[in-house]
């Protein structure tokens, strides 16, 4: 509104000056024509053209001439002009879109100003707002409540050239990457012993996490060309590590390291990304955990994690998930807990327990969609679980068995014994963490394959390895053909979602629909 007004004042002044100087004209005209008296038609022509008048009104023209009466001694002269806003036209464009210009960066100026009073205020203990406009994310995740909506960006840049002087010039490089993120983040640029810039971008939004990951190779190359400006493009290396808040530091900063390592092996690829999990964490603080007193003392929870169709989004199957509580770190999975020398007995108790917990569950729950759930490998060869599972199997129809790809291509005979010795599991199975096609195994098969999940080795980097992504589009194709649906698990970012959704995927589960495991969905019975 106030663009407006100053839009209309400043066009009223424009027109007002101009008007001022046409009637100073007019009067100059008035006295030269005084000074040369009778005149003939050709010279007042003359008289009247660096004036821009004329004796004769133009034909033809779309826009009515303007009229002005000259008073002179010898009687009244009449003569033609266009109109102010024509014959000034290009005075009113420059002017307008001056005016425009100024107005569109003064916005941009007060935008940026509220974001940074915004984020000062967030930074001192300040409530953020979270603006659905700009933070846009899927509408499952709306529906399981995920809040989750910002991620750090933890980046290692090493340039041989510039690990000697690269102390001095550390404040301009943050300066010139500030300037390449708009001012939009806040950043910090630190040194390393080794001379590599160790830069670390502080809450970026979720629906601008893609876009800063996929181009802060490119910002960090410019940067260092600013400063050398013959340098190739191998010369610079990159390492990311993209986190959420509570991530372990030295574990962020070792994955950071490798991924920058990876980077510098490579002579085709400059920038490597490894995104921070928090499995090796896990691993080390859950060697204080038994396993076996965790199930025996009912710490445990049990829930449905979704598999969500990537057209529509709508819900089309749940897998079973078990998780530990852990006085720690919470809630974590059982695999952290077992191992090799871990004995069969306590696979065997987390089995049962599931299946109990799972009992009780679906008695409360009323599920629109099948619901799919796990067993360890070595509980297919210990006939007690296997008869509690037929008997489960057979009181929930909705419910089917999962069967992992690995052990599937490994022992395939005895999988089609299992499954053929159980009426239950003739209804159709799940093959799991489908990472290699097994043709053999499937034809071995006597019982329906409803679906195969795709291992997370082939999730992580669907979105940028091509050979993976033929690999994907083959398992696809092979699964069409036998009228089986793939699923993908572990799904992380918006990228990798739309990339299985061209390959041919049509579910998918992981943190982009679901959030973190706290947010799920989770059953806890009272103990």
């Amino acid at each position: 509104m106030l663009g407006a007004l100053m839009m209309v004042l400043i066009n009223a002044i424009l027109v007002w000056g101009l008007m001022q100087e046409r009637q100073s004209q007019i009067q100059q005209l008035e006295t030269r024509l005084e000074q040369l008296g009778s005149v003939n038609e050709q010279v007042l022509s003359t008289a009247l053209a660096p004036y821009g008048l004329s004796s004769k009104a133009q034909t033809g023209s779309f826009v009515m001439p303007v009229q002005f009466n000259l008073a002179l001694s010898s009687g009244a002269l009449t003569v033609y002009s266009q109109p102010l806003w024509q014959q000034h036209s290009h005075w009113f464009i420059a002017i307008n879109v001056l005016l425009l210009i100024f107005l569109w960066r003064t916005v941009q100026w007060l935008r940026r100003t509220e974001w940074r009073a915004a984020r000062a205020f967030s930074c001192y203990g300040g409530q953020k707002k979270e603006d659905e406009d700009q933070d846009t994310h899927p509408v499952s995740a709306n529906m399981l409540g995920v809040n989750q909506l910002y991620q750090s960006v933890f980046a290692i840049v090493y340039c041989q050239r510039l690990s000697s002087v690269a102390s001095g010039v550390v404040s301009l490089f943050e300066t010139l990457l500030q300037e390449q993120l708009q001012h939009q983040q806040r950043v910090s640029v630190k040194i390393l012993n080794s001379g590599c810039f160790a830069i670390t971008v502080k809450e970026v939004a979720y629906k601008q996490l893609e876009t800063h990951l996929q181009s802060f190779s490119a910002m960090a190359l410019k940067c260092c060309r600013s400063l050398l400006p013959d340098l190739r493009r191998d010369e610079v290396k990159v390492g990311l590590c993209n986190y959420r808040s509570g991530a372990d530091q030295a574990v962020v900063y070792q994955l950071c390291q490798s991924a920058l390592a990876l980077a510098c092996q490579s002579e085709h690829k400059h920038c490597y990304r490894i995104p921070f999990s928090h499995n090796h964490s896990m691993l080390l603080a859950a060697k204080s955990c038994s396993l076996v007193d965790a199930i025996n003392n009912e710490q445990f929870v049990c829930f449905f994690q979704p598999v969500f169709d990537l057209y529509n989004e709508e819900i089309m199957h749940h897998e079973t998930l078990l998780r530990i509580r852990h006085p720690q770190l919470g809630l974590i999975s059982p695999e952290y807990l077992l191992s090799h020398s871990t004995p069969e007995s306590a696979a065997r108790s987390v089995d049962i327990a599931v299946l109990k917990r799972l009992e009780t569950m679906l008695k409360s729950e009323q599920l629109q969609a099948d619901i799919s759930l796990n067993i360890h490998p070595s509980s297919w060869l210990d006939d007690d679980v296997w008869r509690r599972l037929g008997e489960f199997l057979e009181a929930h129809p909705r419910v089917c068995l999962e069967c992992p790809a690995a052990m599937l291509a490994k022992q395939p005979r005895l999988i089609a014994k299992r499954l053929k010795s159980t009426t239950a599991c003739q209804r159709g199975i799940i093959v799991d963490q489908l990472s290699k096609w097994p043709t053999d195994a499937i034809n071995t098969l006597n019982v329906p394959i409803k679906a195969v999940k795709l291992a997370s080795e082939l999730i992580s980097h669907v979105d940028t390895d091509r050979h993976i992504q033929r690999r994907v589009l083959s398992y696809v194709a092979n699964a069409q053909r036998l009228g089986i649906v793939v699923f993908a698990v572990g799904i992380e970012r918006h990228q990798q979602a739309e990339v299985l959704k061209q390959l041919g995927v049509q579910g998918a589960q992981g943190f982009y629909f679901t959030g973190t495991i706290n947010q799920l969905s989770a059953f806890n019975l009272p103990q």
